[in-house]
C-alpha cells in the first residue's frame, strides 16, 4: 500500500457552496450527549486487558493470511482517527454539543486502532517464535511467511503514509451541509459495524473474534447516535432529504481515499466477512434497510440505483449500476427467507 495520489471527486454535490462555520450545527441536545456518555461508561471495554495479554494467547494456527490482510486495512483506516476527529471538531466548532460527543467518539475510535495494532504486533512476535522452532512443514512455513510479510507491511511505516494522505483529503468536503456529513457518517459506521461483526463470526482465532465483536458494538452505538441526528435534522426541514440523497450517492468508505489499491482490499474484506454470494446480498439488504429507516425507502432506492455505492462514490464506467428491479428482488427474497 502507498499514499493515494488522486482525490475523490464529488459528482453529485460538487456545485454546493461552502457553509460558514456558524452553519455547521446538528442540533443534538445536551441530554442526548449525556445519555450517550452514560452508555459509554457502562459498556466501555478495557483496552489495557488486551495490551497486557501475552502474545502466547494468540492461537497462531487458527489465523489465516486473509485475516491479517483485512486487519491491515482496518487498522490503517482506524489510524486516521486523530486527523478525522480534528477535522470534525473544526467543522462543528460552533456546535458545543456536537463537539462534546466527538470527544467521546474519538476516544472510542482511538481504542480501535490501538487494539488492532497491538494484536498485529503480538502476531509478529508469535510468528517469529514459531519460525525459530524450525519444525514446521513446508506448507505451514509458507503460511507463516505470508502472515509475516503482511504483518510487517501493516506495522512498518504505513500509518504515517495514511496520515499524510489525510492532510490533503480527509474524505468529507467543506461544502457538505451538517445533515450530509452526518448521513455519510451514519452509513460509514453501519458498514464498519457490519464488517467487524461478520468477520468475527468467520475468523477461527478467538481473541481476534472477541476484539472485533467489541468494535462492532462500539460502531453500532456510534451509528445509532448519528442516525438520530439525521432524523432530527430532516424532521426540522424535510427539504434537506434531497441534499442527503446527493451526498449518499457519492458515499465512499475512508479506505477509498486513504489507501492505494483499495479496490482489492475492499474485495478481500467482503470475501472474508461475506464469503458466499448469498452473504453479500444479505449484507446489502441490511445496508438498504438501514438507509430506508433513515431517509425512506424511495430515497434509499435512489441512493443505490443512481449513485456509485459499488465503486465507493467514484464514477466508474466499468461497473454496472444497480437496477431498481434487482434491488427489489434481493429485498423480497431476503424478507421471504
Amino acid at each position: 500500500m502507498s499514499v493515494l495520489a488522486k482525490k475523490l471527486s464529488f459528482p453529485f454535490t460538487g456545485n454546493q457552496p461552502a457553509l460558514p462555520p456558524t452553519g455547521h450545527r446538528t442540533i443534538p441536545s445536551q441530554q442526548q450527549v449525556v445519555t450517550f456518555y452514560r452508555t459509554h461508561e457502562r459498556v466501555s471495554w478495557s483496552l489495557s486487558e488486551f495490551l497486557d495479554m501475552p502474545w502466547t494467547n494468540i492461537q497462531l494456527d487458527k489465523l489465516t493470511p486473509n485475516d491479517i490482510q483485512v486487519l491491515e486495512t482496518t487498522m490503517l483506516v482506524e489510524s486516521n482517527n486523530p486527523d478525522y476527529v480534528a477535522n470534525l471538531l473544526r467543522y462543528f466548532q460552533a456546535d458545543q454539543d456536537a463537539c462534546d460527543f466527538l470527544m467521546m467518539w474519538g476516544q472510542e475510535e482511538w481504542k480501535h486502532y490501538y487494539v488492532l495494532r497491538d494484536f498485529l504486533t503480538k502476531v509478529r512476535i508469535a510468528v517469529a517464535a514459531k519460525q525459530s522452532e524450525g519444525s514446521t512443514s513446508e506448507e505451514e512455513g509458507a503460511r507463516l511467511k505470508e502472515i509475516e510479510i503482511l504483518t510487517q507491511r501493516a506495522l512498518d511505516g504505513e500509518v504515517e503514509t495514511v496520515r499524510q494522505t489525510s492532510l490533503t483529503n480527509w474524505g468529507i468536503p467543506a461544502h457538505y451541509m451538517p445533515v450530509q456529513l452526518v448521513a455519510s457518517t451514519t452509513m460509514q459506521e453501519f458498514v464498519t459495524s457490519e464488517f467487524y461483526k461478520h468477520h468475527a463470526q468467520r475468523t477461527q482465532e478467538p481473541t481476534l473474534a472477541r476484539i472485533e465483536l467489541l468494535l462492532s458494538k462500539d460502531e453500532k452505538r456510534h451509528e445509532m447516535f448519528y442516525e438520530e441526528r439525521v432524523k432530527a435534522l430532516l424532521a426540522a426541514d424535510p427539504a434537506l432529504v434531497e441534499p442527503v440523497i446527493a451526498a449518499l450517492k457519492e458515499f465512499g468508505m475512508p479506505g477509498a481515499y486513504l489507501l492505494n489499491g483499495y479496490d482489492q482490499q475492499r474485495a478481500a474484506m467482503e470475501d472474508a466477512a461475506f464469503p458466499a454470494p448469498a452473504d453479500k446480498k444479505a449484507a446489502f439488504v441490511r445496508v438498504f434497510t438501514k438507509m430506508s429507516r433513515v431517509i425512506g425507502k424511495s430515497s434509499a432506492m435512489r441512493v443505490f440505483t443512481e449513485g456509485y455505492y459499488l465503486s465507493d462514490g467514484i464514477e466508474d464506467p466499468s461497473r454496472k449500476k444497480m437496477r431498481p428491479e434487482l434491488v427489489t428482488r434481493m429485498i423480497e427474497r431476503q424478507l421471504a427467507a
